[in-house]
């Protein structure tokens, strides 16, 4: 795609994202967002640091370990823009969830590790009208793609399971990072009109080398 031109760069900067989980996969798109120069963001989670996310979570350090994830990356994400224009909710996503902030969002990632939030996500973006970029990890292995409102396709994904395997599987050092930049990379095709994963689920296995289409609508 080569070096990207003013004009495009305007329309990240214009763009208003709203991330909810800012831990493993959370943690690097909204880096990635603040460094490609989108100045709108809007972060949540419930969450704290522990020590058992400092292998694989950006902003998991000895001195963030009992603070609030929101708070924390809020703070780093500043440190990179100074100027950034950003709220942090330290709050779980679930029916009792504040829905306003979904209004003036232009894209949501999921960047969450339980099926129920996620089809809450999908749910909340269709009423909104907005795009969702989901994304899964666990182990060596991830997925991702681009869900349009009204497709329903984590609904349909995950019908009949209670859990995902991101329960089962802790991810090491490396796959959230991976996972969570090639869904940065799906973001920047998508808001330059270029071809992107649109209601469309890419499986990732980087242990074996599979990359493969595993549901399209």
């Amino acid at each position: 795609m080569g070096i990207m031109n003013d004009f495009e760069l305007e329309k990240f900067k214009k763009t208003k994202a709203l991330i909810v989980g800012v831990g493993g996969l959370g943690g690097y798109i909204a880096s990635s967002l603040v460094r490609i120069g989108v100045s709108s963001i809007t972060i949540v989670d419930f969450d704290k640091f522990d020590d058992s996310n400092l292998n694989r979570q950006l902003f998991a350090t000895s001195k963030t370990i009992n603070k609030s994830k929101v708070e924390v990356v809020k703070l780093e994400l500043l440190d990179i823009n100074p100027e950034l224009n950003i709220i942090a909710i330290n709050s779980k996503l679930d029916e009792l969830f504040d829905k306003t902030y979904f209004e003036g969002i232009d894209v949501v990632f999921d960047a969450v590790d339980n099926i129920k939030s996620k089809v809450l996500i999908e749910k909340y973006c269709s009423i909104f009208n907005i795009p969702l970029i989901h994304g899964a990890i666990a182990g060596w292995y991830g997925q991702l793609g681009i869900i349009m409102p009204g497709s329903n396709i984590l609904s349909e994904l995950y019908k009949d399971k209670e859990k995902g395997i991101e329960s089962v599987l802790m991810s090491p050092t490396f796959t959230p990072g991976i996972v969570a930049n090639m869904m940065i990379s799906e973001f920047v095709k998508f808001v330059l009109k270029k071809e992107a994963l649109v209601n469309q689920i890419l499986y990732i296995d980087l242990l074996d080398h599979e990359y493969r289409i595993i549901y399209k609508k």
